[in-house]
C-alpha cells in the first residue's frame, strides 16, 4: 500500500467516510421520548434505532457512501482498478450527495413527533461528514479529469454495447440516431 499515490480528493473523501462511519454507528442522532412497555421514557438513540423501513434504507445509502469513500482511497493506494463502468470517484461523489439528501430527510422526518424529538450532535456530524465525502469525491473527479457527464456517457456506451438489437426489430429511429442528417439544413441560431 503506497499512501503517496493518494490525491487530495481521495484523502478528503476517506476522512469524511471514516467520520461518517463513526457518526453512523457510535453517536446518538436523536433525543426524546420513546415508548417502552412501562410508558414513555426520555432516551437518546442512534441512526439504526427506531428507524423504520425508510430510515433503514436511508441508513444503507449513508453506509454505502461511507464505504465507497474509504474504498476509493484504499483502491488508489493499492493500485487496484475497479471493474466498474464509471470512475470510482464519480460513484463516491454521487453516493456522498445521496447521503447528504438522506441525512437531511432523516432530520426532517424524525422517528416520532418533531415536538418530542430533538436532534443530537451525531446527526449533525453525519451531515458534515457526508458533505466532506461528496466534496472529496468531486475533488478526486476533478483531479483525474472526470465529470459527471463523462461518467454518464461511459455508462451509456457500456449499456449500449451490452444491448444488442433483437432479431426482427429495427435499429434506432431517426430521432434517436446521433448521426447528422445530411439532407436537412443545419439549424440556425
Amino acid at each position: 500500500m503506497d499512501l503517496g499515490k493518494l490525491r487530495r480528493g481521495e484523502v478528503i473523501a476517506a476522512l469524511g467516510g471514516l467520520l461518517l462511519l463513526i457518526a453512523l454507528f457510535f453517536f446518538d442522532w436523536y433525543s426524546g421520548f420513546k415508548e417502552i412497555p412501562v410508558g414513555p421514557a426520555s432516551t437518546d438513540f442512534g441512526a439504526w434505532d427506531s428507524a423504520g423501513l425508510l430510515g433503514f434504507v436511508a441508513d444503507l445509502v449513508i453506509l454505502a457512501a461511507a464505504l465507497a469513500a474509504v474504498s476509493l482511497a484504499v483502491l488508489t493506494a493499492t493500485s487496484r482498478t475497479v471493474a466498474l463502468p464509471v470512475a470510482a470517484s464519480a460513484l463516491t461523489a454521487s453516493l456522498g450527495i445521496a447521503a447528504v439528501g438522506m441525512i437531511l430527510l432523516r432530520m426532517i422526518f424524525q422517528p416520532g413527533s418533531n415536538a418530542q424529538i430533538d436532534l443530537k450532535f451525531g446527526i449533525l456530524l453525519a451531515l458534515i461528514a457526508a458533505l466532506i465525502v461528496a466534496y472529496g469525491g468531486w475533488d478526486s473527479m476533478k483531479e483525474e479529469g472526470t465529470t459527471f457527464d463523462s461518467a454518464r456517457d461511459q455508462l451509456r456506451s457500456r449499456y449500449a454495447r451490452q444491448q444488442a438489437p433483437r432479431p426482427g426489430t429495427a435499429g434506432p429511429s431517426e430521432a434517436e440516431s446521433h448521426e447528422p442528417d445530411e439532407s436537412r439544413p443545419p439549424p440556425t441560431a
